[in-house]
């Protein structure tokens, strides 16, 4: 294995994140994407690295490449030197007064689109020198195999392979648009469900949303017309009168003052199977936080939980 300590022109920490991106992405072309490199000159780059390390990193098959056994052991190596050098930016960087370097975010889309640009605004303007690499995905994601050093999640309680801070919960509702109600009548149980235009997220409950009532919990099946993983398009379809949607209040605060939509059954809470609200998590893996990062934790944290 190559000495951490002896790195050359020819084993560049380029090179280096170049090789972890291939070994994350599976594919020459998506690391290329990532890095902004021509898949050509990425392949050249991965070749020389190879050539530097005398071994055969990758198997190669028309789509995806794979890690050879040496390509496994140099692979932890090459994760090291690129923490390491991660911790010495950021150790430089407060010794400067003035943290740098990249945080790579996953975010779901409500996030992404509405919470954190105003408050990138602000902490942005504190911390020039952080830059962002955001993803936007509804799915609970592998912090560890994605690369991301935090994700905000909605849903679930996360694993135990995570560290997750509850922000707050999340109401949900029942709506839909006026002209859909005209057009197909307005519910008065949840067994109708079954026979209206359902607009439902996949990565949620897909076959049957759980509804609260006192101390109650009831599942009902729904009539899936429209299915999706990310909501902007289900709620473009709700405004459109397509369908019945249940979604967070606060996504839709708007809707609901201007009449775009209205309430459905607002007697129901809408739970998860075990009666709980769903929550907005900050998840982080369960090691040592780079400054940038927990200074990006804690002040995202307070804001979500003051802001409405």
């Amino acid at each position: 294995m190559p000495d951490p300590t002896a790195l050359t022109p020819r084993i560049s920490l380029e090179l280096l994140e170049l090789f972890e991106h291939v070994a994350r992405a599976g594919t020459i072309s998506a690391a290329a994407r990532a890095l902004n490199l021509s898949p050509s000159l990425a392949t050249r780059k991965l070749a020389a690295l190879e050539a530097a390390m005398k071994a055969r990193l990758f198997e190669r098959t028309t789509r995806r490449v794979r890690l050879t056994e040496a390509g496994t052991t140099a692979l932890l190596w090459a994760r090291h030197v690129l923490e390491g050098y991660e911790q010495l930016s950021d150790d430089l960087g407060t010794l400067q007064g003035q943290p740098s370097g990249t945080i790579r975010l996953a975010l779901n889309e409500y996030v992404a689109s509405v919470l954190l640009p105003p408050f990138l605004e602000a902490f942005s303007r504190r911390y020039p020198e952080i830059r962002y690499d955001i993803t936007n995905t509804d799915a609970i994601v592998d912090l560890g195999e994605g690369g991301y050093d935090i994700a905000v999640h909605s849903g679930h309680i996360p694993d135990s392979n995570v560290v997750g801070i509850r922000l707050r919960g999340v109401q949900r509702i029942l709506c839909a648009a006026p002209s859909y109600l005209a057009r197909r009548g307005r519910p008065t149980r949840l067994d109708e469900l079954a026979d209206h235009a359902c607009l439902v997220h996949t990565p949620t409950e897909p076959g049957n949303w759980f509804f609260k009532r006192g101390k109650r919990v009831v599942g009902q099946p729904v009539n899936a017309a429209i299915v999706a993983d990310s909501y902007l398009p289900l709620l473009e379809f709700a405004r459109r009168g397509l369908g019945i949607i249940r979604v967070s209040r606060a996504a839709i605060h708007s809707d609901l003052e201007s009449g775009a939509l209205v309430p459905v059954l607002p007697e129901f809470q809408c739970v998860y199977p075990t009666g709980e609200l769903p929550g907005i998590w900050i998840l982080y893996p369960n090691r040592r936080l780079l400054r940038r990062t927990r200074l990006f934790v804690d002040e995202l944290a307070a804001y979500v939980r003051i802001v409405r």
